[in-house]
C-alpha cells in the first residue's frame, strides 16, 4: 500500500488542479454520542415521543463541537497537507462540518447536503437560513448535564411563520440549497477551469447514496479530460468504469484509514 501511497502523493503534487470528493463513508459515525451513557438516558426518558425529536440534533452537534476522534482527525490533517499550495476544490457529502475545521480555505469547499452550521425553516418559508438560536443550545446543554428537566425544553420555531426550525440538511421538508447555491457555483466555474490541464481527483468513500453529486460527475469530468486521473477509495464500491479504467485506480480501503495514511511523514 505504501507504494500507491507515494504514487498519489506525486501525482497530486505534479498536478495543475485537484479535485477531491468526501463521501458518505468519511462522515462521522456518532459513535460516541451513541455510546455515550447520558444520551441512553436520555433516549429512554423520550422514548416514542416525537414531540422531543428535534433535540437529537442538537446533541449530535454538541458532540461534534467536543473535536475530532483521533482517526478524523488524522484524515483532515492529512487533507489539508496535501492540498497545502495547491488549486484545489473540494466537494463533501458529510453533515459532520469537521471539513471547516480542517484549515482549508471555505472559499473553495462545498457541502451540498448542509450541516449543523446554520438552521431553516421546515417550509423554507422565506428561502433564507438562520442563526443556531443560543437559547435552546444552551438549554438542551444543560438538559444534558442534568439541570433542566425534559418538559422545560422548547423547540425553535420560524420567526417568520411559526413553523418547525430544523438545521439545514438535506432531509428536511423543504431543504435551503440556498445555503450551498453561492459555493457550488464557484465549484462548477472551477471545475470549467479544468479543462485539458493535469487534474488529480481523489474520491474518497463516495458510494451511491448520492452518486449524482461526487461518484458520476467525477467520473464524467475523468473521461472528457484525458489529463485527468481518478483514485476512488471506497471499502466495497471502488470499482471503475472500462471507459476510464486506463485513467483511474479502484483502491478497496477504509477512506479514513487510508486518508491518513495519505498524511503520514507530510503533517
Amino acid at each position: 500500500m505504501m507504494k500507491q501511497i507515494e504514487e498519489i502523493r506525486e501525482k497530486i503534487q505534479d498536478a495543475e488542479l485537484v479535485l477531491v470528493g468526501l463521501g458518505e463513508e468519511v462522515q462521522y459515525s456518532w459513535g460516541a454520542l451513541v455510546q455515550d451513557a447520558r444520551f441512553q438516558e436520555i433516549e429512554r426518558e423520550m422514548g416514542d415521543d416525537e414531540r422531543y425529536v428535534w433535540i437529537v440534533p442538537f446533541l449530535q452537534k454538541m458532540v461534534l463541537s467536543r473535536g475530532l476522534e483521533e482517526r478524523w482527525n488524522q484524515a483532515y490533517l492529512a487533507l489539508r497537507a496535501l492540498l497545502t499550495d495547491k488549486n484545489y476544490f473540494v466537494v463533501s457529502l458529510c453533515i459532520d462540518d469537521y471539513l471547516y475545521g480542517a484549515g482549508l480555505d471555505e472559499k473553495r469547499l462545498v457541502t451540498p447536503c448542509g450541516g449543523f452550521r446554520r438552521m431553516q425553516c421546515d417550509q423554507n418559508c422565506a428561502g433564507e437560513l438562520t442563526e443556531i438560536p443560543t437559547e435552546t443550545y444552551e438549554a438542551v446543554l444543560r438538559y444534558y448535564r442534568g439541570e433542566l428537566a425534559l418538559s422545560d425544553l422548547e423547540e425553535p420555531v420560524c420567526k417568520k411563520c411559526g413553523k418547525k426550525l430544523r438545521f439545514n440538511q438535506l432531509g428536511v421538508k423543504r431543504y435551503a440549497q440556498e445555503g450551498y447555491l453561492d459555493q457550488w457555483n464557484l465549484y462548477t466555474k472551477w471545475l470549467q477551469g479544468t479543462v485539458n490541464k493535469r487534474l488529480c481527483v481523489l474520491e474518497i468513500g463516495a458510494g451511491m447514496g448520492y452518486p449524482g453529486i461526487i461518484r458520476f460527475p467525477f467520473e464524467k469530468t475523468v473521461y472528457y479530460n484525458k489529463k485527468a486521473f481518478l483514485y476512488r477509495v471506497h471499502p466495497r464500491l471502488y470499482q471503475l468504469g472500462e471507459e476510464i479504467a486506463d485513467r483511474g485506480s479502484g483502491i478497496a480501503e477504509n477512506p479514513i484509514d487510508f486518508l491518513g495514511s495519505l498524511g503520514k511523514g507530510i503533517c
